[in-house]
């Protein structure tokens, strides 16, 4: 038997506090229980023993990462025999129908599963009841079910999660668009909030068109689209929520669209579907399939992977025959169409390995394949499945032939699927992972997500009184590269050279965070649990665009993480936020960095002032002169870039005709200058998010314009974008409360014409 090694302490105590449940005290153990208990439901003792097997070897190899209930919960001896995390049901608008609902969801909760409903069908506050009173409307109702979900332990363990999702056109909607304000008014705690926006509305918000809002064939109230934008958008982006559900993209990719409409979608955002269906989940982690790792032969083995694939949709359709039912609606409506979500985790660190930097254009290359090959190999072995075991028992050939996802498939698996039909309606997701990707993944970056940190400090009770101890975690493949150089053997890791792939989620582009996120989706029939980091800093006209990209791109959801909003995450960057002031952390710098090179003079001193640049924005800067007065002789054909060679060593190169040449050789040593220590604090600043203009300003208070500060706040006054936003303090306008920003010199406030110049 294969013996399961553990890469990290937290990965192996997170493992047996949330998995060794039932008198096991190893991993080995574990997976084989779920292996039999799934593979128990095979037609004959030979094909129990057969799958059994081959579920056991997928699981200790790590290639498989079923989700969190079924390694909690799939054991022959389980009390609770729920295997799948999250559930959907409906919400009529009637008393009864409401408390039908609330005790379902106490049940679904009560055996471990969050909820997902679309609450779209209650009439809104005001509005006429039979009796002749008038309804209290959608959030009093949600207050009712939030609070019976702080009440409910699931399983005993924690409380349920819960989403609802409101239409863009119900009359309450702007409501239910501020009902969260994060941690300043504590509402709606156990739920997350999701507006289903239409084609319609979106076309126009971009008309500047009026919007109505009825119920029931009645309009309660007409605004304008885009003010209903601007309300969905500025408190998405102050507070985190709602998020969008982009209804109209979601229902065009319905694989049983002549019989329901998919309207609702569990907590975290992975399964859209119809009320009464569930989540039945894995992922295949992508790291082991990447071969002789991070040099230069490093390759994905697709063949394996399709083949794991294979193994991972017989297993999820085992389990919808293993599990048990929360509802007798649940299980009818489950095992007619038999809907599972086989995803992947560890994209990030996989990426790394093969040497690619997330959401540049090699990596989305590769996704495409990823995002294929998952595609293919799961409905082929759907396909296969029901050869051998029958198709869904709602299954229509020539209807789910013309289903629009259906059609992009390759002409060999429709063709199959004509004369062996579909096992399950509808096969691939990819979930959020965070638990098992950290257990069961040793630490590797979690679903699509970008590595969230390379290493980070975790504190940890010992149990001896108060005692505690301080452990170094480290992402998979950061760890796996440290080794693989020496750093992590000789303890100089916090030294090592950051390859630019090992791109950590502050370091990324968001909008190439987006790409990533659409290559999968045109691939993955379900929709993708994502969550858009925001850079520290980000401003809100930058958000707004990023809103509207998101649609443009073809995704399912958005839902956004802003660092600086005020719900603190799970995982923060780190640094503490206090209430008179937000610190940012600086993203690492990689160890080539574009540059502008710059001669000014100051007095009768020559410099040189180099300029370099992260992502396109100002990052550092350096101020050198030769001692003796001369001007520093500086060959810059080519583009140039500053490098760190080593701690404390910077060379300029310039590279032409991808030949690359020495310009400048350790210049901070060799053209060490009294102006030396202001660089650095300049480049402090900048790398912490201070806006360009006040480092100008700052630097432009010395009375003698002769002064080096004086020449350097010349070369960066060049790099301030007009309207680029003020971001100091609370940036707030006096007069009207919105973002203030720089234009010419001054700042002003774009909405209401107050301005000030110094």
């Amino acid at each position: 038997m294969t013996q399961w090694i553990w890469d990290q302490p937290l990965s192996k105590e997170i493992f047996l506090q949330k998995y060794c449940l039932h008198g096991e005290t190893s991993a080995e153990e574990v997976f084989q229980g779920v292996a039999e208990e799934i593979a128990s439901t095979e037609a004959t003792k030979a094909l129990k023993k057969r799958w059994g097997e081959k579920f056991y070897d997928e699981l200790i190899s790590g290639r498989l990462q079923p989700a969190g209930r079924i390694l909690a919960n799939a054991r022959a001896r389980a009390t609770v025999k729920n295997y799948n995390n999250c559930f959907t049901i409906d919400l009529e608008d009637s008393l009864e129908g409401i408390y039908d609902s609330l005790k379902e969801d106490a049940i679904i909760s009560k055996m471990g599963g969050g909820v997902g409903f679309d609450v779209s069908k209650l009439r809104p506050k005001g509005a006429p009841l039979s009796n002749g009173g008038e309804s209290s409307g959608v959030i009093s109702f949600l207050r009712i079910f939030d609070q019976s979900a702080k009440t409910i332990m699931t399983g005993g363990q924690r409380r349920s999660a819960h989403i609802a999702l409101l239409d863009v056109s119900h009359p309450e909607i702007e409501d239910f668009i501020t009902a969260k304000k994060g941690e300043k008014n504590g509402e709606l705690t156990q739920f997350n909030i999701s507006v289903k926006v239409s084609d319609a509305f979106l076309a126009a918000v971009e008309n500047d068109a009026d919007w109505d809002l009825t119920f029931g064939g009645k309009t309660y109230k007409t605004v304008k689209a885009r003010g209903l934008y601007e309300l969905l958008a500025k408190n998405a982006f102050l507070h985190n929520e709602p998020g969008i559900f982009y209804a109209d993209t979601v229902e065009r990719f319905n694989n049983g669209y002549w019989a329901f409409r998919m309207d609702r979608v569990n907590p975290c955002g992975e399964l859209v579907m119809p009320p009464y269906s569930l989540c039945c989940l894995s992922s295949v982690n992508l790291v082991p399939f990447v071969l002789e790792q991070f040099t230069a032969r490093a390759r994905f083995d697709f063949d394996a992977f399709a083949r794991t694939v294979g193994i991972g949709v017989r297993f999820l359709d085992d389990v919808l025959d293993a599990t048990d039912y929360p509802l007798e609606r649940i299980k009818t409506f489950s095992r007619q169409w038999r809907r599972i979500g086989l995803g992947f985790t560890g994209l990030a660190d996989a990426l790394a390995m093969l040497g690619m930097r997330y959401g540049e254009k090699d990596s989305l290359a590769f996704a495409e394949r990823v995002g294929k090959a998952l595609r293919d190999a799961s409905y082929a072995a759907s396909s296969e499945l029901a050869r051998e075991k029958g198709s869904f028992p709602a299954f229509d050939a020539e209807k789910y032939l013309a289903a629009n996802f259906v059609k992009t498939l390759p002409d060999g698996l429709r063709a199959a699927i004509r004369d062996n039909g579909m096992r399950n309606v509808q096969l691939n997701t990819v979930a959020p992972t965070g638990t098992t990707s950290l257990s069961v993944g040793q630490n590797c970056s979690s679903g699509i997500e970008p590595i969230f940190a390379r290493s980070y400090r975790r504190t940890i009770r010992t149990g001896v009184g108060d005692e505690t101890r301080v452990e170094e975690v480290y992402d998979y493949a950061w760890k796996r590269w440290l080794e693989r150089s020496g750093e992590h053997a000789n303890g100089a890791e916090k030294n090592a050279a950051v390859p630019d792939f090992f791109a950590t989620t502050a370091e990324i582009d968001p909008y190439k965070s987006i790409d990533m996120q659409a290559v999968f989706q045109k691939y993955v029939d379900h929709s993708i649990s994502k969550t858009l980091n925001l850079p520290p800093g980000t401003s809100f006209s930058e958000y707004k665009n990023l809103f509207k990209y998101g649609y443009e791109k073809g995704l399912k959801g958005f839902t956004t993480f802003n660092p600086d909003g005020s719900m603190r995450g799970i995982l923060e960057y780190d640094g503490k936020k206090d209430k008179a002031l937000v610190r940012r952390v600086a993203p690492p710098r990689p160890r080539d960095l574009p540059c502008d090179i710059h001669r000014v003079k100051a007095g009768e001193r020559e410099y040189l002032v180099i300029a370099g640049f992260l992502d396109g924005s100002l990052y550092e800067v350096f101020v050198i002169g030769d001692p003796a007065g001369k001007p520093i002789r500086l060959e810059t054909e080519g583009k140039p870039l500053v490098r760190k060679v080593k701690r404390g060593r910077y060379d300029v190169v310039t590279v032409e005709g991808g030949k690359e040449r020495a310009a400048l050789e350790d210049f901070t040593r060799t053209f060490d200058s009294p102006d030396a220590a202001l660089a650095r604090f300049v480049s402090m600043a900048l790398r912490h998010g201070t806006p360009l203009q006040f480092i100008v300003s700052q630097l432009q208070k010395d009375t003698n314009f002769a002064d080096v500060e004086r020449s350097i706040a010349r070369v960066l006054k060049a790099y301030i974008r007009d309207g680029e936003e003020v971001a100091t303090g609370d940036g707030a306008c006096p007069e009207c409360g919105e973002r203030l920003a720089f234009r010419d010199g001054c700042v002003v406030c774009p909405h209401c014409g107050y301005g000030k110049c110094s």
